[in-house]
């Protein structure tokens, strides 16, 4: 279970990703991604060319030596569609191997689409729809439902393809890429389904999308685009030039620039056949995919976003094993609850103690940032807003004007606001009578009726209540509308 590192050598980029472990939510200690463009050439020439075989192999030849200085010892190295096309694809294999030691496997196009949908799994385990993946030189097609990916597709339509060797776009782009789609059938007998968007060239179009509508994250990962406003942003990037794409230079790599008219013509092309009923963009793909075929079983079957806010309560908090009595202790306030949002209070328990390290006056707005700009698993951008704004009044916030703050208000509905609060004020009445442990919430009880919210006292231990704490348990009383009662006896 020690560190795991996976070489993804596609066709536009490779990439060295280390994660910590093999664990549900694993960190990652490295990450690194150059354009080496593979696949350029390919198409015209049935051939890589040779400044992009040097520069890989360069490439490949760094990562062997810092995967030896990282001590991993346990990594997967797959080529995609340019290796795999290449009438050189085979010699380039053995090639980087005799060069650096590197064992380097040629996935297939469906076994690359089945990767591409088990990283989608990997990140969103209850993922239903379509996943579409586009690398430089293909595109993956599969149907995710209920943790199983079926129907996996490759298309030879990747930018790349409709490029000759100097880069420059070929004429009949359009009418390839829609026969190419028009001849896979089953695409159309699941419109209206969700599609997740995999690739860093759509990632960028989703970039694009969050300057346009001054969006306050930056976050791509489990971003929602409203389907008719992607459809129309794909078109309008389709027809750009490298000129039109250089307001973009800030934000879009000049490398990726160049390919995103073609791959946004595809996606506009694609979009149009499918009429999804939701568009999210998934961070996660195929390198995710290896990493959750090397889990356990067992270790699939659990939420990344409990183990994640796990890992993170062990790093930063007190008393990281409280969580989950915190949540049984408050559970007579959430009644009619729904799975989601249980799932939701939970994390919020679990993470409650996180702020403590903070400067006391900032603890408030250091939770929100550390969770609406960390990494958890396993939630979209307004699940994690929630999780923040439920930490932010734990920890006694009171002003909107920090921008992480109205960030994080502004993602999430005024309902779920209040249910935010309630868990908020609910953490800050337990986390003061029992000093953050398990042990002193064993001394009192928290219940509600239709008028009162009794706290009720362990014999002997009434000192256990003092001011500060009626003040918290007055706090709470007030927002659920009912008065509060002291008693003793539990």
């Amino acid at each position: 279970m020690g560190r795991f590192a996976v070489i993804d050598i596609g066709s536009n980029t490779i990439r060295l990703v280390v994660y910590e472990n093999r664990e549900r939510a694993p960190y990652v200690i490295f990450n690194e991604k150059v354009f080496c463009g593979l696949g350029l050439g390919v198409a015209e020439s049935g051939k890589m060319i040779r400044r992009s075989i040097v520069k890989a192999t360069r490439t490949l030849s760094r990562f062997s030596i810092l995967l030896k200085k990282m001590d991993v010892k346990d990594y997967r190295a797959i080529a995609t569609s340019a290796v795999r096309d290449a009438l050189n694809g085979r010699q380039f294999v053995a090639d980087v191997k005799r060069e650096t030691g590197l064992d380097i496997k040629i996935v297939s196009g469906p076994e690359e689409a089945k990767l591409s949908g088990n990283g989608v799994i990997c990140a969103v385990p209850r993922a239903t729809g379509i996943i579409g993946d586009l690398g430089g030189g293909s595109l993956e097609l599969a149907l995710v439902h209920e943790k199983n990916v079926s129907r996996e597709t490759t298309l030879p339509i990747g930018p790349l393809q409709f490029q000759d060797k100097r880069g420059n776009r070929i004429p009949s782009a359009k009418t390839k890429i829609d026969e190419y789609l028009k001849g896979v059938g089953w695409i159309t007998e699941e419109q209206g389904r969700k599609f997740y968007a995999v690739g860093g060239s759509w990632r960028a179009l989703a970039h694009i999308h969050m300057l346009e509508t001054k969006y306050p994250l930056i976050n791509m990962h489990n971003y929602v685009i409203p389907v008719e406003e992607i459809i129309d942003l794909a078109k309008r990037v389709s027809k750009m030039t490298e000129q039109d794409l250089k307001k973009y230079r800030a934000h879009i790599s000049t490398k990726r620039r160049k390919n995103l008219p073609l791959a946004a013509l595809v996606l506009w092309r694609l979009l149009k056949i499918l009429n999804p009923c939701k568009y999210v963009v998934s961070a996660f793909g195929v390198r995710e995919g290896i990493l959750y075929n090397e889990m356990e079983p067992e270790v699939r079957k659990q939420d990344s976003l409990i183990i994640s806010c796990h890992q993170v309560a062990k790093m930063t908090g007190r008393f990281p094993d409280h969580g989950e009595r915190l949540y049984k202790w408050i559970d007579g306030l959430f009644e009619n609850e729904t799975e989601d949002h249980k799932r939701l209070r939970l994390a919020i328990c679990i993470l409650c103690d996180v702020g403590w390290r903070g400067h006391p006056e900032y603890r408030a707005e250091k939770v929100v940032a550390e969770v609406l700009y960390g990494r958890l698993g396993g939630v979209n951008h307004t699940d994690a807003s929630l999780i923040a704004m439920a930490l932010y009044v734990c920890y006694g916030g009171t002003t909107s004007r920090v921008k992480q703050v109205k960030t994080a208000r502004s993602l999430i509905s005024s309902e779920d606001m209040l249910y935010a609060r309630r868990i908020g004020l609910s953490l800050r009445l337990a986390q003061r009578i029992s000093a953050g442990t398990s042990e002193g919430l064993k001394l009192v009880k928290l219940v509600k009726s239709d008028k009162f919210l009794i706290l009720s006292v362990k014999p002997g231990m009434e000192d256990m209540v003092n001011e500060l704490v009626a003040q918290r348990l007055n706090s709470l009383s007030k927002f659920l509308d009912v008065d509060y009662k002291l008693t003793t006896g539990l």
